[in-house]
């Protein structure tokens, strides 16, 4: 324990540089897996099967049996 306060005062601004070049990584992450568009480019079959499942879901949930006006 014979760190000097410079040297705590250096690693504490290491850690927190370390810090923000990782949440700036992870924020980078984020912003990209959550783009529709580059992961609709990335992934085009997946997506429409995605959609057109969704939609049968969507769908079964809802709307039931559509009835006729005479009955």
């Amino acid at each position: 324990m014979g760190e000097t306060t410079d040297q705590i005062v250096t690693d504490i601004d290491r850690t927190r540089d370390d810090l923000k070049a990782n949440l700036e990584e992870l924020e980078a992450r984020v912003k990209e897996a959550a783009d529709w568009r580059r992961q609709f480019r990335k992934h085009p079959v997946p997506m429409i099967v995605g959609a057109m499942l969704g939609g049968v879901l969507l769908s079964a949930m809802i709307g039931g049996r559509i009835r006729s006006p005479e009955g």
